[in-house]
Order: structure tokens, then sequence, then C-alpha cells
């Protein structure tokens, strides 16, 4: 089954935690053929993953006739190619819109958003950062290291400080 999604017999034997966040995502999407799931509920499935394996999935999910899947995406091109129905959250409950998410906007083009990322009733707005408990200025450093260096370390560990000292 793994070979048929791509996993190579070096991959299969190392470490689950050692694979990229992409051949995760393809092990949990083996896991579920293996399974023969009826309901597939993928949360934003197309993150870490590269062009080929957007289109692998892509193509697995529309061959799928008798398993229903359930899609959070911020990828409009995959919901286009994948999506036969939308539910919109709207007015404090769920809607039906029949099609992909192409028609849903011309059924509602305020969801345009949607496309472009970009809402106009949406504004971001960080607050000014306050004092911190027991600091009187925000001019002066509250906290000095020494002896800081950095080493890029093997895949297999986690690039970090080597060593620091600090003073507070």
């Amino acid at each position: 089954m793994l070979g048929s999604v791509g996993f190579t017999e070096m991959m299969r034997a190392q470490p689950v935690a050692s694979l990229s966040g992409g051949w995760k995502m393809k092990l949990a999407l083996a896991r579920a053929m293996l399974m023969k799931a009826d309901i597939m509920l993928l949360d934003e499935p197309t993150n870490h993953l590269d062009v080929k394996n957007v289109k692998w999935l892509q193509d697995y999910l529309c061959g799928l006739t008798e398993v229903t899947s359930m899609i959070v995406s911020h990828d409009s091109r995959f919901l286009d190619a994948v999506c036969s129905n939308i539910i919109h959250y709207e007015g404090r409950k769920l809607r039906l819109y029949r099609g992909n998410l192409a028609e849903f906007v011309k059924q509602r083009p305020e969801a345009k958003a949607y496309y472009e990322l970009a809402s106009a009733d949406l504004k971001f707005v960080l607050p000014e950062p306050g004092f911190l408990e027991g600091i009187k200025s925000k001019d002066k450093p509250i906290l000095k290291m020494t002896h800081v260096s950095f080493q890029c370390a093997p895949a297999a560990a986690a690039p970090g400080p080597r060593s620091a000292g600090w003073r507070g």
C-alpha cells in the first residue's frame, strides 16, 4: 500500500518522526485508504504537499465514488477541482451550495475574497505592547545574552543555539 502512494523501501524503514510534513500527510491519507473510510475529514490537506502530490491527492479524491469528503482548505484551486458542494457558514447557519468554489462565488459574489485571501470585513490590529510586570522602562534591555552561537544540525535534530549564557 505505501509503495502505491510513493513511499520507498528506505522511507518505510525510517521512523515516522523523520518524515517531512508532506510525507506525513500522505501517510495519514494512506491510513484512511486502508481503513476504507466512509467519511474523510480533511483539514488543510494540501499543506506541506508539493505540486505533484497536490495533483495526486486531487486525482485520488475525485476518484472516490463511495466516500464523502469534508475539506477545509485555503487552496482555492484545489477546492475548485475536488468539491461538488460547498457548505458555507452564514448567519449562524450552514447553507449548502451546489457546485465547486467557482460556482459558489457566482452565486455569492461577496465570496470572491476566498480567492484573494482578503476581506474588507476583517482587519487585524495588534495592540500596543504594554509594560512587563515589574519593568518600568521600555528602553533598557531586560536580558543580555553572551557567547551565543548557532549551527544548523543534521536533519534528525532541530537547529538551535549550541550554547548560551545569559544574565537578567
